[in-house]
């Protein structure tokens, strides 16, 4: 399993909060696909930057569960180098031990849990899984939250290679 850096960690949180305190200066480097289904976005952190792509679902089953806000990202971290680093945010507390299944294609991928949010389990997949979404049209993302509920969420693909260049050169 990939190692859990709690500076990432504690980087994303901060990021999935973002929208609902409007603390701190975020660019918008543009909203890519159909109806913008992709935004890619910059804030510093300190000296350094943090860029990343956020998508919400285009469906979600079933469709009448009361959870809070989720979605797909891809985050690129200056300070480190690290890049292209694939999570998911549920909306929900998933089910203690539980992995998520994210699907693109013929392709499927494990991603380990931690309270809300999902982070791709093997570190050696990240390009791989890059190249499906760039490839994709869809992906699925399959859970199991902390009452028992099986919940898939789709999102669409188109715009994804365009706002992953945005980031790209951003945070380059």
């Amino acid at each position: 399993m990939k190692f859990i850096n709690f500076k990432l960690i504690l980087s994303i949180l901060l990021l999935s909060s973002i929208n609902a305190f409007a603390v701190i200066d975020v660019v918008h480097l543009g909203s890519f696909g159909k109806s913008g289904a992709w935004q890619a976005k910059e804030f510093k952190d300190g000296a350094s930057k943090i860029c990343y792509i956020i998508s919400k679902p285009i469906a979600t089953n079933p469709s009448d569960l009361n959870r809070g806000e989720h979605a797909f990202m891809i985050t690129n971290f200056q300070e480190d180098g690290t890049s292209h680093e694939a999570s998911v945010d549920t909306g929900f507390t998933f089910k203690p031990k539980s992995m998520v299944e994210v699907s693109i294609n013929n392709s499927n991928y494990k991603f380990f849990t931690v309270e809300s949010r999902a982070w791709l389990a093997d570190g050696e997949n990240d390009q791989k899984l890059i190249k499906d979404l760039k490839n994709g049209a869809r992906v699925k993302v399959k859970s199991i939250s902390s009452r028992g509920t099986k919940i898939t969420d789709t999102y669409s693909l188109i715009g994804f290679t365009k706002a992953l260049a945005a980031i790209d050169e951003a945070c380059s």
